[in-house]
């Protein structure tokens, strides 16, 4: 056990060396969430002003404000897709075989360089996270149980986004070629897990059918939490769910994983 912790702890360590190489991702995530947050703000501002309300789905503006920031910033924490486009050229290339012919896992191993690659962002955000309070007073982590239920529920958000990738890359024993699957999933992920509009903003319908996915759970209920959309009566079973969907997701991974290094040919497409 403690040569496994050993291991993979130095490998976040090797991918720190290499993120702090590129001081600038943090700086163009940064701008990408605040440019974002200003098309959003004055698209809503002007919806409340010809609307002429002051709530909308239960959301006041600064409210609503405050629940896009924070959904902007998980969406960043947890997406990860630019490892998954990595993970892809390892199996079409071959480089694969480094991780047949040594005691370390494929999943475990690009799960550690996902977090480490993004441990500059974590840092960035977790200093801007301080300051929400005093921006949105009332509004985002009112007590320190939310602030609790908030790092645990992202924590759940990132292994379980990292499990969905990790399957779609998975298809690359068969269809050889899964970016545009990746890319496509990524893209309909900023809508459907509420990364750009509350689920709430939804029609019943289609909601739904969402809450039988774990969409939810990846930008929704941790942003949920934190902006006390969510009871504290509600926690433990979103939680059990939240846990239930990242145990599902691993199954499936090393299942599809296992399958596929069978017919895997251990060269270069």
């Amino acid at each position: 056990m403690k040569n496994y912790v050993i291991k993979y702890t130095y490998i976040i360590k090797m991918a720190w060396i290499h993120a702090l190489e590129y001081k600038a991702n943090l700086y163009v995530g940064l701008f990408a969430i605040f440019s974002g947050l200003l098309i959003e703000y004055l698209i809503w501002k002007q919806i409340f002003i010809v609307q002429d309300v002051e709530y909308i789905r239960g959301f006041s503006f600064r409210g609503l404000m405050a629940f896009i920031f924070l959904s902007m910033i998980v969406g960043q924490l947890k997406s990860s897709w630019v490892t998954s486009i990595e993970m892809i050229d390892e199996i079409r290339t071959g480089e694969l075989n480094k991780y047949l012919i040594r005691p370390i896992s494929f999943f475990s191993y690009n799960l550690m360089m996902f977090i480490g690659m993004n441990s500059i962002y974590y840092l960035g955000y977790s200093v801007l996270l301080c300051f929400f309070p005093f921006f949105f007073p009332g509004l985002i982590l009112v007590s320190i149980l939310n602030i609790i239920g908030f790092i645990l529920a992202l924590i759940v958000s990132i292994y379980l986004s990292y499990s969905i990738y990790f399957i779609m890359v998975c298809f690359t024993f068969w269809l050889h070629e899964v970016r545009a699957l990746v890319i496509a999933f990524n893209i309909s992920n900023l809508i459907l897990s509420g990364q750009i509009i509350p689920l709430k903003m939804f029609p019943a319908s289609i909601v739904s059918i969402i809450h039988f996915t774990p969409l939810p759970f990846l930008v929704d209920f941790p942003v949920g939490i934190a902006t006390n959309q969510y009871s504290i009566d509600v926690w433990a079973e979103k939680f059990l769910f939240a846990i239930c969907w990242c145990l599902l997701m691993t199954i499936i991974g090393k299942i599809i994983y296992r399958l596929g290094i069978k017919q895997y040919g251990a060269y270069g497409a």
